[in-house]
């Protein structure tokens, strides 16, 4: 079975959905399954995987993929057709749906299989993200289209139960909708953090400094604290449009020596972060797609507060892995961190479980094996013989 993974970022950008495919390829290997990568992106050195970079795509900019112009969905198409016969692909599996309209052109003229990894929101209009009218309008339009594209693929694997849930709602098969975590997968596990009776409680949050994550209520949890003398000490790692606004906030909340931003950091200072916290904080006002931080979070033994709603429903098991809280409410976030600092031992006994989560349900190999048996399943004399859902010909 050869297996073409198609990518417009990987390798060259390393965002959730290329972290989550780089931790499928190791997974997939340790399966004895080597797919080949096809990327819109540059060649990048150490990339331990045959790589087939698509023509000149990695010179258009990043917005124009994103859009997905028409024009570059045809080239793309007419291109992958000649990569995917030259190199005998079974299976087409699109890591990402931003190149999704050339690569559905290019492999129903051959009756590949199609599978598409869903890693994004859908129907909440992107202007809920900060993006400004105009783009957030044609982004908008973009996703509309996609959504129809989707519903020719042989397989959606969605990135947790919410998202497959919002899929079906949108009219793709259910049939050919599959929750599979496949952005959690963890390879490394942590251990438990130390009890925190002599010192401030250590807090990290980490993402996209946005508006929709929501940090400000978390820098508003934090003052509220601050005010009843609650030591705590806080990083907010990641970098984006709303940090010098965060910056400023910090300030005219008077938190800002309990407070320090980090800027971007790379996985190993990431790894640190989380070991040296005692729970995350994973405040976002708009629904996760699934909440890959508070996977990264638990797998290092650390209890995590999110909001409750979208994927982190489904990763926080609510007073068991840690503490689910309203959208938006940074009272509940300090209570929360109250619990913490009164009761210590409960970071621990939290933590332990959300160890024990993780490597129960988002273990790289465990995901590598979901994905295989997709793989199998379309290699199958009876998938080839069922009937297509009616979505399919749409």
């Amino acid at each position: 079975m050869n297996v073409g993974i198609l990518s417009s970022f990987y390798p060259e950008i390393q965002g959730g959905a290329e972290t989550s495919l780089a931790l499928l390829l190791e997974g997939l290997r340790a399966l004895s399954l080597d797919p080949i990568i096809l990327t819109l992106s540059k060649p990048q050195p150490n990339v331990d995987y045959r790589t087939i970079p698509i023509g000149h795509f990695a010179d258009v900019p990043k917005r124009l993929k994103l859009l997905g112009l028409p024009g570059l969905n045809s080239i793309l198409s007419n291109r992958l057709i000649k990569i995917l016969s030259e190199n005998r692909i079974d299976i087409l599996h699109v890591n990402d749906t931003w190149s999704l309209r050339g690569a559905s052109k290019a492999a129903e003229p051959l009756k590949i299989p199609l599978v598409l990894s869903y890693h994004n929101n859908l129907n909440i209009p992107y202007s809920s993200y900060g993006i400004p009218y105009p783009f957030s309008s044609l982004l908008d339009a973009r996703e509309r289209g996609t959504l129809n594209v989707a519903k020719k693929s042989s397989m959606v694997l969605a990135t947790s139960n919410y998202i497959a849930r919002r899929l079906v709602s949108a009219g793709l098969s259910p049939t050919s909708v599959k929750p599979i975590y496949i952005g959690g997968a963890i390879k490394d596990w942590g251990s438990l953090p130390i009890q925190a009776e002599d010192r401030p409680i250590r807090v990290l949050s980490v993402g996209v400094i946005q508006y929709h994550k929501g940090i400000q209520n978390l820098l508003l949890a934090v003052r509220t604290l601050a005010t009843d003398n609650v030591p705590l000490e806080v990083v907010i790692a990641g970098a984006g449009p709303y940090l010098h606004k965060l910056l400023d906030l910090a300030r005219d909340f008077g938190v800002a020596n309990q407070t320090r931003f980090t800027g971007w950091v790379d996985a190993q200072e990431l790894t640190e972060l989380y070991d040296w916290c005692d729970t995350t904080v994973v405040p976002t006002l708009t629904p996760e797609p699934f909440g890959r931080v508070a996977v990264e979070a638990m797998s290092r033994g650390r209890p995590v507060i999110g909001t409750n709603h979208g994927g982190l429903a489904e990763i926080i098991e609510d007073n068991e892995t840690g503490y689910l809280v309203p959208p938006g409410s940074p009272t509940a976030i300090a209570d929360r961190l109250l619990l913490f600092r009164n009761h210590p031992n409960l970071l621990a006994e939290m933590g332990k479980r959300a160890l024990a989560r993780c490597k129960a349900v988002f273990d790289q190999r465990l995901i590598a094996k979901q994905v295989l048996e997709v793989y199998d399943y379309l290699s199958s004399s009876s998938w080839k013989s069922a009937p297509r859902p009616a979505a399919e010909n749409q």
